[in-house]
């Protein structure tokens, strides 16, 4: 019953694509994204259209905001939107159905294991850790497989898992519920700024396991198929640009604090240095690498449950326009 439910509402998210969004002119190509409503890609978005990037490469950046992840996947399957953030393990699957997906980074920022009160990593044992993203999150796999070579902790068994979305784990986390929390970055800086501390930052774990550069796990996706070449071209061009404003201009972050829901003076400062930490160079082949070590480490910590949901490692979907 909860999934027709759920499957009910994604088709009704995508339905309603059609009634709130209208078309552009007939000579301006559109580039339509579905995006996450309150999601931090929405900070890039308004950049593109505030600032004129789209049309300055010669398209309309048309943003469909849905309510949930599984919506925006609907939305792009369904051919509603040429675009959709998502992780590349995802964009894999896909290939193995016969498409042929493409993935550019969004960000390079990763999450983190955050606490006020645990040091270490290997001071993990018997306590309680909200987890954002599922048992299966690739975060909190890589925190396990670096506990369980560097601590000799299983950090599944080892630990009281709770399960979460991020509002509600930092809650836990600040009102002493939870001893520690693996989340996101954009809940990390804000967390961060509330005075807790992180134990261990995922890119840091990447590192120490062996995996640099650390590869960023969310980026745009598109269908060449449907998308072709010259707009996902001008797109990509056009988000360069929004990132390079975002990196260098202070006053352009002014028009996205309403967007950025910041409690503080303090937690806007950390989103905005942790966002412009994170703009993406261009992907590169030592990042294809790191992507295919990372894939493999995912697939030997999860086993079929990961194998089921990613499909073979594919380094085509890197590829670009």
């Amino acid at each position: 019953m909860r999934f027709r439910v759920l499957a009910a509402v994604a088709v009704a998210a995508v339905l309603t694509i059609g009634l709130s969004h209208g078309h552009t002119r007939a000579d301006t190509p559109t580039v339509r994204i579905a995006v996450l409503k309150f999601g931090t890609v929405n900070w890039l978005m308004e950049t593109v259209k505030t600032q004129g990037l789209d049309r300055a490469q010669g398209f309309e950046l048309d943003v469909v905001p849905l309510a949930s992840g599984a919506a925006t996947r609907v939305a792009f399957q369904a051919g509603d939107a040429d675009m959709l953030v998502v992780d590349w393990v995802w964009a894999m699957r896909q290939r193995t159905r016969g498409l042929d997906l493409r993935f550019s980074p969004y960000s390079s920022a990763l999450g983190a294991l955050v606490s006020g009160s645990v040091i270490d990593l290997c001071d993990m044992a018997g306590k309680t850790v909200g987890v954002v993203g599922g048992e299966l999150d690739k975060s909190w796999l890589i925190l396990q497989a670096l506990a369980d070579r560097d601590c000799g902790i299983d950090l599944a068994t080892e630990t009281d898992a709770l399960f979460g979305a991020p509002p509600l784990m930092s809650r836990q986390l600040q009102d002493g519920a939870v001893d520690a929390v693996s989340t996101y970055w954009h809940f990390v800086a804000k967390l961060e700024a509330g005075g807790m501390r992180p134990v261990m930052r995922v890119r840091d774990a990447l590192d120490s396991l062996g995996i640099a550069p650390a590869p960023p796990m969310i980026g745009f996706v598109w269908d060449t198929a449907r998308t072709e070449a010259d707009r996902a071209r001008a797109f990509l061009a056009a988000i360069r640009e929004a990132g390079e404003v975002l990196a260098t201009d202070d006053a352009a972050w002014d028009a996205l604090r309403p967007l950025m829901r910041a409690g503080s003076n303090a937690e806007f400062e950390a989103l905005r240095q942790a966002y412009r930490t994170g703009i993406p160079a261009p992907w590169t082949e030592a990042q294809t690498d790191s992507a295919g070590k990372l894939y493999e480490l995912l697939a030997t910590r999860a086993g079929a449950a990961f194998s089921d949901q990613a499909g073979p490692f594919d380094p085509a979907v890197f590829q670009g326009p």
